[in-house]
């Protein structure tokens, strides 16, 4: 063998030992073997989830391997939580439209529901001889009241999802708590970032609720 050779069998000793760890396969192996940090610091957790990311590692592999080794979101200090999540919910804001409808169709959008009320609201709605004629308003008052009670609960209503929270789900397309009442809870954690477990308890809470 030949010095030239060397590097290769280096490479390919690298990728070897890459693939030993759980969840990373080849294709995976073959992008961490060229970055600038110790791959292999997975086992140890010396490697955040964003470093994967950044790398180019699949967010959805780099998902499983965040959980599956207990990985840190990211090494950013005591703001670690608060920026990680600003900078997945920027992330989200860039997938493509074909993307985000994908998202929201596993979640079960509450939105194809909206014809049903269209029928209720879209012929005449007569109000009762009494509350027409006395000059009190009821008849108003009884369809605003009906309009605010036909609205979608908002997803924050749930326990546990905090307004930046919801607007992370908002990108994946769930928007209220019946949405994330019927959403899938692997589809929604893989494709906007977040924990599997996590999204499920939402999930259950917001199945409370609905």
């Amino acid at each position: 063998m030949s010095q030239n050779d060397a590097p290769d069998d280096e490479s390919t000793d690298g990728v070897a030992e890459l693939t030993d760890i759980h969840f990373v396969g080849p294709a995976t192996a073959e992008v961490l073997a060229d970055v600038e940090f110790d791959a292999t610091g997975i086992v140890d957790k010396s490697v955040s989830y964003e470093m994967l990311v950044e790398a180019g590692v699949n967010p959805g592999v780099a998902t499983r391997l965040r959980k599956e080794h207990s990985l840190h979101w990211s090494f950013g200090g005591s703001d670690e939580n608060e920026d990680s999540l600003e900078r997945r919910s920027e992330k989200v804001r860039g997938l493509q439209d074909n993307e985000r409808a994908w998202v929201a169709a596993s979640s079960g959008d509450w939105e194809s529901n909206e014809p049903e009320t269209a029928d209720v609201t879209s012929g005449d709605w007569t109000p009762t001889g009494e509350a027409s004629t006395d000059g009190s308003g009821a008849a108003e008052e009884a369809e605003a009241a009906w309009r605010e009670r036909s609205k979608p609960d908002p997803v924050t209503d749930v326990p546990g999802v905090d307004k930046r929270t919801a607007e992370i789900l908002a990108n994946g397309g769930v928007t209220s708590v019946r949405s994330l009442a019927t959403a899938d809870p692997e589809h929604v954690a893989d494709s906007l970032g977040l924990d599997r477990e996590r999204v499920a308890e939402w999930r259950d809470a917001a199945r409370d609720l609905a």
